[in-house]
């Protein structure tokens, strides 16, 4: 079956989903009509027509076992509406979401998020009871977020049952709660959690990712087996560093950010110590690690499926070739970037949208090339050095920024990262 990517009020039904109508402009005439309800102070209304909505009605072709990919039946949705960011009038650390669905009341999953005050968004919180039956109460369900936001998301998955169904989104709706502690957010770790895995590449050139990206031969993005740091389309919310090699000039990283689920799993965030599956596992230690070299589970993923690799993270084929060049899978070190503390962020930006930035082991050209960063990738700031001369995107700069040990960047090439400090001299 075709893979269709549409956005604001589409009928499905062109698409081989069966007549289910997602997220209409305007209420169909046909639809059952839900009671009035009386206006709720402090909601925030969704536009039905401002989603994103990307639709996914099979699976990659010829997908190997265990891919990002691969989609399982009745996992995973076949429809996902992302809607725009939300801005607050203050922070907070709770909200309550509310949806209402005409048809079958059974098969919707909602997620929302919250930026945190330096730029970093949380990972998406699941809504229990995602079912309308739920979530369309007055009064919603509340959500509690890891840590306080001025700025809020959500976004509604559609299974494949629901939309068999015809099932209709007819209306979303957020409402921020109090006000959050001060401090509340304290307590984040000084550098990003860490972890030693297994690396695979993702291939599958012209299939369609978590988020809606149609792959590319030369992308560079990362698979992670949780929907839980699965990033928006074009955005880089989730970054990731993967280093490969030893020392010197051996050592090779790349900036990329999540933007499919996978391998193997899709609700193993292993890089979480509350982690959503798989909770009697080590910190860190993806569960098809486990069961691939420990027999953990009967050596099988959360589908049944025999583990033939000890896959944590996939790597798109720009990633794992040119950034890393990487001569077959291999064992890497990743840090996940949006889990480090408080720090100067900066969102790196290329003329040719796709492209990657080379990364050097210090501030000019003449230095030897440590590896690449991805378009939109977002980054940490460590310092900033004087350097080089570049023009880029946002103009000529002789700055360079330090995102990494070992690791600068042309501050041309990307956007803030302004209120780092000098790096110290040699």
């Amino acid at each position: 079956m075709p893979r269709i990517r549409l956005r604001t009020g589409a009928l499905a039904a062109a698409t081989g989903l069966l007549g289910a109508v997602l997220l209409p402009a305007a209420p169909l005439a046909a639809a059952p009509q839900a009671p009035a309800r009386p206006s709720a102070q402090g909601w925030i209304e969704e536009d039905p027509g401002s989603a994103d909505l990307r639709l996914d009605t099979g699976t990659a072709p010829d997908a190997p076992l265990g891919a990002s990919l691969e989609r399982e039946p009745g996992d995973g949705p076949v429809a996902l509406a992302t809607f725009p960011a939300r801005d607050l009038d203050r922070a907070v650390d709770e909200l309550d979401v509310a949806i209402g669905v005409s048809g079958p009341a059974e098969g919707f999953a909602v997620e929302v998020r919250g930026e945190r005050a330096e730029g970093v968004w949380g990972e998406w919180v699941p809504v229990a009871g995602s079912s309308p039956g739920a979530v369309a109460e007055e009064q919603g369900v509340r959500v509690r977020l890891p840590y306080p936001a001025d700025r809020v998301q959500v976004r509604v998955g559609l299974s494949g049952e629901a939309a068999d169904g015809g099932s209709v989104l007819e209306e979303v709706r957020l409402r921020p709660v109090g006000a959050a502690d001060a401090g509340a957010g304290d307590g984040l770790p000084g550098r990003p959690f860490s972890a030693r895995l297994f690396a695979t590449r993702i291939g599958l050139v012209g299939g369609t990712t978590a988020n809606g990206h149609t792959v590319r031969a030369d992308d560079h993005f990362v698979a992670l087996p949780s929907r839980r740091a699965l990033a928006p389309r074009g955005s880089g919310d989730y970054t990731v560093r993967v280093c490969a090699g030893g020392g010197g000039d051996g050592r090779r990283c790349a900036y990329a950010p999540v933007w499919d689920v996978g391998p193997w799993n899709i609700k193993d965030d292993h890089w979480n110590t509350d982690r959503q599956m798989w909770r009697d596992l080590p910190h860190g230690t993806p569960q098809a690690q486990a069961a691939y070299t420990d027999g953990y589970n009967g050596g099988r993923d959360g589908f049944g499926r025999t583990v033939l690799n000890p896959a944590g993270i996939d790597l798109a084929d720009g990633t794992f070739r040119d950034a890393l060049k990487l001569p077959t899978n291999a064992w890497v070190r990743v840090d996940y970037l949006w889990t480090g503390g408080p720090s100067p962020r900066a969102r790196v930006a290329v003329a040719d949208a796709g492209d990657p930035v080379v990364v050097r082991s210090g501030p000019g050209l003449d230095h030897p090339a440590t590896g690449m960063a991805a378009d939109g990738a977002r980054v940490a700031v460590e310092c900033r050095s004087a350097g080089d001369r570049v023009e880029g995107p946002a103009g000529a700069a002789a700055e360079w920024l330090r995102i990494g040990e070992g690791d600068f960047l042309p501050a041309a090439f990307a956007e803030g990262g302004g209120a780092a400090p000098e790096c110290a001299l040699p």
